[in-house]
């Protein structure tokens, strides 16, 4: 059970994917999205007796029992038909099912009471995953009228609770230790494959490769292993923006007209979208990847320009400027942005100008229908009552990353990145302040330009992240503690619970 975005606009077999995906993936980091409200709250117990807060707990223990059947018998009665009508039972059944397998169920800690409150026909709850130890909230609404049937449930990731006691202050080999024996958990419970790599002000402190790049010939993980960015790749395009920028071949408010025609988007939006906007997710815009696209080969998407048929007769959700909506066709104009002002094909310049200088030797957007050495095949656990069984992602996701997303590289490679836009050496100081703050006047209070941004205990912490079916990857480096973090997985939903679990080491008790 989770939330679908409204810009969604596949087809019924899509959107359940997407559905089961997105539980999966509950655990994404906040720097891959706008920051959670500021609402106060408080945590409580006993649990409030209201129709919401009841259903809620048994939502939880009808998951927690771990028994088909009575988890079936559970929603057949107490799901509303108009959310069945969104989500049909039998994936309401999968997804919960795949929750409990990863999870191991769900320890309530108490209930999220809002300042101003949220209406009596919500319920927060706020629970502790027992194997990825990391904090959910369970959120639930429910009908006005009596039975009280569930119209609405979304999994989420939680802030801490705030009666919790506090935790010391550990050191970098207290953190180091911490880290691996998580990830050896994790493993052991076939909850993780990938890499992790964990940095102070350059040295790295701890690298780890664990699992199978490919299932097919059992080949193992190492740390030359390229695993698929997913939309980590956003933050390529914008150093690419911001290098042109910064050389004067285009400026930030420009509007997008200047470099794309009417055979990408209609006139009017060309003059009113401007290129801050689209580095912001703030221009309206949505996604490339809509029902066209699933109905198409992919063999027809390898140069930027291919995907204009997929962008052209889009419509703008709302006035540019005006709210927050991630866009992947957002960073795909970017791309062709890219081209237009520096003359270059998109994929020559990230090269040439990007991660060539960076030393990122393993990094690129890789042609998949050709031979390239050591690159992770994903992985989406099927998981059932014989077990879990492994389907791979070949045929789900582009056959050439771009502007937005899908290329490769490897945790050491992502720490040259990390150490040359710290260095100054891909951007200005001034340029890079651009990049690396947050626009909530415009919109944007945790996104700059293609990083998420964030305040954390151990300061500022800018990154990205990116997950689809097999793909799962973190990004965060923390501007004042000098720390880097550096996850990539090729397990649905690998990568967050490894990524939150590091930064709450780094920032515990700071």
């Amino acid at each position: 059970m989770s939330r679908i975005g409204s810009g969604c606009r596949h087809d019924r077999t899509a959107r359940a994917r997407f559905v089961l995906l997105a539980a999966i993936l509950f655990l994404m980091a906040a720097v891959a999205a706008p920051a959670q409200p500021a609402d106060d709250f408080r945590d409580v117990t006993p649990i409030p007796d209201t129709p919401a807060f009841r259903r809620a707990q048994e939502l939880v223990a009808a998951v927690n029992a771990n028994d088909p059947e009575r988890l079936r018998a559970y929603l057949t009665e107490a799901i509303a038909p108009s959310f069945l009508q969104a989500i049909p039972l039998q994936d309401h059944l999968r997804i919960l099912q795949a929750f409990y397998l990863q999870t191991g169920g769900l320890e309530i800690h108490s209930a999220r009471l809002y300042d101003p409150p949220r209406p009596g026909t919500n319920a927060v709850l706020i629970a502790r995953a027992r194997s990825t130890e990391t904090w959910v909230a369970l959120v639930v609404d429910v009908d006005a009228a009596p039975p009280r049937r569930i119209v609405g449930a979304q999994l989420l990731p939680a802030r801490p609770p705030r009666d919790l006691p506090s935790s010391p202050r550990l050191t970098d080999e207290e953190i180091v230790r911490e880290l691996r024996a998580y990830i050896d958990r994790l493993v052991a419970r076939a909850a993780f494959s990938g890499t992790v790599l964990l940095a102070k002000n350059g040295r790295v402190l701890m690298t780890h490769a664990t699992g199978i790049a490919n299932r097919d010939f059992n080949a193992p993980v190492d740390l030359q292993t390229k695993f698929n960015l997913g939309s980590m790749n956003k933050m390529l395009t914008a150093v690419a923006i911001a290098q042109l920028a910064g050389q004067g071949k285009l400026s930030f408010d420009d509007p997008i007209g200047k470099f794309l025609g009417v055979d990408w988007l209609d006139p009017k939006i060309l003059a009113e979208v401007t290129i801050h906007q689209l580095l912001t997710h703030t221009s309206g815009l949505g996604s490339y990847f809509n029902e066209r696209y699933e109905r198409s080969s992919r063999l027809l998407f390898r140069e930027v320009n291919d995907y204009r048929p997929l962008v052209l007769g889009d419509t703008l959700a709302f006035p540019p400027g005006s709210a927050w909506q991630y866009s992947n066709t957002g960073f795909l104009l970017l791309g062709a942005i890219v081209e237009k002002a520096s003359g270059e094909n998109y994929f020559d310049y990230v090269r040439e100008h990007v991660t060539g200088p960076t030393g990122m030797t393993h990094t690129d957007c890789y042609e998949l229908d050709r031979v390239n050495p050591n690159l992770a095949v994903g992985y989406d656990p099927m998981y059932g009552s014989a077990g879990i069984a492994y389907r791979n992602n070949i045929f789900d996701h582009v056959l050439r990353g771009g502007p937005a997303g899908g290329g490769y590289s490897t945790v050491e490679d992502l720490l040259r990145f990390d150490q040359a836009l710290r260095g100054g050496r891909l951007l200005s100081p001034e340029i890079l302040a651009r990049v690396w703050r947050a626009y909530p006047e415009w919109n944007s209070p945790s996104y700059g330009y293609g990083f998420g941004v964030d305040s954390t205990a151990a300061g500022r912490r800018v990154g990205h992240s990116g997950g689809f079916t097999g793909i799962s990857a973190h990004l965060s480096m923390y501007l004042d503690t000098g720390y880097t973090v550096a996850v990539l997985s090729n397990l649905s939903g690998g990568a967050p619970p490894v990524h939150a679990k590091a930064c709450q080491l780094i920032e515990q008790g700071r």
